[in-house]
């Protein structure tokens, strides 16, 4: 009976050492039942679907909450930890090929779709020595494709970082923006004030709000559309534009305040300056959320 399935459900999560109650079994069988609906191929267990879920749920979980998470999406995982050959070409066909098109878009003649590909499929199947599989950095919130889209985007962002190192000058931050002579608007904002520059826009991106900082990532780094973000926090894309808009007006705006604050220039001269932090907001970005970037 489903009552007892639920019961057996939550049984299994208060053997994980989760504190339980009775609406979580109810939420816990009706996420399995969303997974497998989703993949009715799959053979995995209830037991070992709660166990899993009790692996990647943050602590505190509630029954609302588990109701807001991804079936489909914690169920593949879990199979696929399983090594189950049905799930592995799931998770291949579905999700993993359809980012080649998404990286082909950031590829500049390095394979980086090849690569990057390469190296999650390492994160997820065949983790380094001390680590644990990507499977279970996916927690169940928001869509498993757009999680996965993010994540990719990140991977090679990084790998372009890293093959780029040898070119850069041992100055970071605005080091990696354009030389002054390929951008003259450039030349005063690095030559005679990239230390105060440094310093606001770092002071800029930690005065913002952490979801703040992951929209500003997501857009102008991670090449992520409007819809996407509004996926990944599961809001109309009007909101997501509109969070967007906003963070991106604060943290320009601070690194103006903070600048004039520092720096005795003409309120022409701040203009040129503000003019060219904008048109390389991205590039900014990049850098200053580097060490923030997973």
């Amino acid at each position: 009976m489903a009552t007892e399935t639920a019961a057996s459900a939550l049984a299994t999560w208060s053997a994980t050492g989760r504190d339980a109650s009775p609406e979580l079994g109810a939420a816990l069988l009706a996420l399995f039942t969303q997974g497998r609906e989703a993949w009715p191929a799959l053979d995995l267990t209830l037991d070992r679907f709660v166990k899993h879920v009790a692996a990647v749920a943050p602590a505190g979980t509630s029954a609302d909450q588990l109701g807001g998470l991804s079936g489909e999406g914690l169920l593949l995982c879990a199979a696929c930890l399983d090594d189950d050959p049905k799930a592995v070409n799931l998770f291949e066909t579905v999700f993993l090929a359809p980012l080649t098109r998404v990286l082909g878009k950031l590829d500049d003649g390095r394979e980086l779709a090849a690569d990057t590909l390469q190296q999650l499929r390492a994160q997820f199947f065949a983790p380094a020595s001390g680590q644990t599989s990507a499977f279970l950095m996916y927690s169940g919130r928001g869509a498993l494709a757009v999680w996965l889209k993010v994540l990719a985007v990140r991977a090679a962002q990084k790998l372009r970082r890293g093959a780029a190192k040898n070119a850069e000058t041992s100055d970071e931050g605005l080091g990696a923006l354009p030389a002054p002579d390929a951008d003259p608007e450039l030349r005063f904002l690095k030559l005679q004030h990239r230390t105060h520059f440094k310093a606001v826009f770092a002071e800029a991106l930690a005065a913002l709000e952490p979801r703040e900082r992951s929209v500003l990532r997501m857009s102008l780094v991670e090449g992520l559309s409007i819809d996407d973000i509004g996926k990944v926090y599961d809001v109309h894309r009007a909101t997501a534009a509109r969070w967007l808009g906003a963070a991106r007006e604060q943290l320009v705006s601070t690194t103006r305040r903070r600048l004039a604050e520092r720096l005795r220039v003409s309120e022409s001269e701040l203009d040129e300056m503000m003019g060219a932090v904008q048109s390389n907001l991205s590039i900014s970005l990049s850098v200053g959320l580097a060490s923030k970037a997973r």
